[in-house]
């Protein structure tokens, strides 16, 4: 009798390791179906994500695109508007302003030249304006740009320059008169100009002297009008 109750215990325990082994592995499975289910969904997200970058892409490309684009035309339209400055001044010297764009630390930068022909086109200078071809042209592809950005901000409806065409030379300043007249008002910018070439007059709508006077010990700045103006 103890013998078969012996025997009993232990088939009662092995079920019960077997239940528990069974149950352990129906834990098993349905945590692996989880597991599975989960893997499936995050494999779509994946999938879906993968889409989405490829689209963001793409739109960042074409946006890349489309402003290289913008600032080639703005840069050709800057381009233009300077080469015009300088040949309708500097009349005798085929001079032409460029840009080279290019792409730096993740940015767009712009390096500015000029260039001259020479022996009827058939040699070309091309430089710095500054270092390659002296004051004069530097200024005035210098007044353009100022001019232009200050259109472009809105943010001052003066142009002031004081002194700033001092490396005019005297046979261009006609010409530099002119185009200043040119670009006020094709711009309805107004340009002070403070200067002491007395050749800018003539190409002046309103002009103004200004010099020290006074007794000695009370000096003051006495202004005259010129021409036009309010008297």
């Amino acid at each position: 009798m103890q013998g078969d109750s012996v025997h009993a215990q232990q088939d009662l325990t092995s079920s019960q390791r077997v239940r528990a082994l069974v149950q352990k592995a129906s834990r098993t499975q349905a945590l692996r179906d989880q597991v599975l289910e989960d893997l499936e969904a995050r494999c779509k997200e994946i999938d879906q994500l993968s889409v989405q970058i490829d689209v963001l892409a793409k739109v960042g490309e074409l946006f890349r695109a489309l402003m290289d684009l913008l600032v080639l035309s703005h840069v050709r339209s800057v381009e233009a508007v300077i080469t015009e400055g300088l040949r309708t001044i500097f009349f005798d010297q085929k001079l032409s302003f460029e840009a080279e764009i290019a792409q730096r630390y993740n940015r767009i930068c712009v390096d500015f030249f000029m260039q001259q022909e020479r022996l009827e086109g058939r040699h070309i200078v091309r430089g710095r304006p500054l270092t390659n071809f002296g004051g004069g042209p530097s200024t005035i592809a210098s007044l353009v740009l100022r001019l232009l950005v200050l259109m472009r901000l809105k943010r001052s409806p003066l142009l002031l320059l004081d002194e700033t065409l001092s490396a005019i030379s005297t046979e261009y300043i006609d010409q530099t008169g002119l185009f200043l007249r040119k670009l006020a008002d094709s711009t309805g910018t107004p340009i002070l100009l403070v200067t002491h070439k007395h050749e800018f007059l003539d190409q002046s709508t309103v002009a103004y002297t200004a010099s020290e006077g006074g007794v000695e010990g009370t000096p003051h700045l006495e202004v005259q009008r010129l021409r036009g103006g309010s008297p």
